[in-house]
């Protein structure tokens, strides 16, 4: 049964980012290369986050502080990335199978969010895949009845794809200037981070439920907002 929660939470954590992967972008080398160097600017961010939370003591043990300055940093780094890609999307465009296509800067953007999301799963979530593996299961605090491996495991897949689509509007609304977008990458990561706390929650029945329902409700509203940019530039240059 160990086995079977550990290959089942695994594949509903890692299934999706990774199917987006070998698709879309392990064929092109160069896109990979961007996704790997998209990870390593999560890792900094984290890095900082960490510093920062060794350093603050007396707040350690408050999530709701800790997630302030935590995706602050990561928004930041985000936007540090896209300065490095926009510098190299010359270069970049040179080497690309299509060099002159307008899309390049979305597949750009959709590589470098994979990133950021696939690493953000493999640090949030590997602790708790293995201990899927132990004697022992973890319920969920909010739902008693489902383990606590299964849930994270759901968070994990659409946080995944939330960055993903994050990537892509940020890029536009760097690009563009459009603070709105901005705000609305800042905003809904932050509304993301803070549902994740009704997992926890000892007051809210069904928090995992409610937390889930408003992340996939989130992720619908980023799609839309990432895919009316992509038709809005197709119409552009037809």
């Amino acid at each position: 049964m160990t086995l079977l929660t550990f290959f089942g939470c695994a594949l509903t954590a890692y299934g999706p980012g990774l199917a987006i992967f070998f698709g879309c972008v392990a064929p092109n080398a160069q896109l990979v290369i961007l996704m790997v160097s998209s990870m390593f600017f999560w890792l900094l961010s984290l890095l900082l986050a960490s510093a920062i939370w060794f350093l603050a003591t007396n707040s350690r043990q408050t999530y709701t502080s800790t997630i302030i300055y935590t995706i602050l940093l990561q928004e930041m780094f985000r936007w540090f990335l896209y300065l490095l890609i926009n510098r190299a999307e010359k270069g970049l465009n040179m080497v690309a199978k299509h060099p002159k296509s307008r899309f390049n800067r979305s597949g750009y953007a959709f590589s470098a969010g994979l990133g950021f999301g696939l690493m953000f799963g493999i640090i949030s979530y590997i602790t708790q895949l293995v201990q899927s593996l132990g004697p022992g299961v973890l319920m969920c605090i909010s739902c008693p009845s489902v383990s606590l491996y299964f849930i994270s495991a759901i968070t994990t897949c659409i946080i995944t794809l939330h960055h993903c689509l994050w990537m892509m509007i940020s890029f536009t609304g760097f690009t563009q200037r459009s603070y709105a977008r901005i705000l609305w990458v800042l905003v809904s990561h932050y509304g993301a981070s803070y549902l994740t706390l009704l997992n926890s929650s000892r007051t809210v029945t069904l928090g995992c439920a409610y937390s889930i329902i408003c992340n996939i409700a989130l992720l619908f509203a980023s799609a839309i907002i990432a895919f009316t940019d992509l038709r809005n530039l197709h119409q552009k240059f037809t």
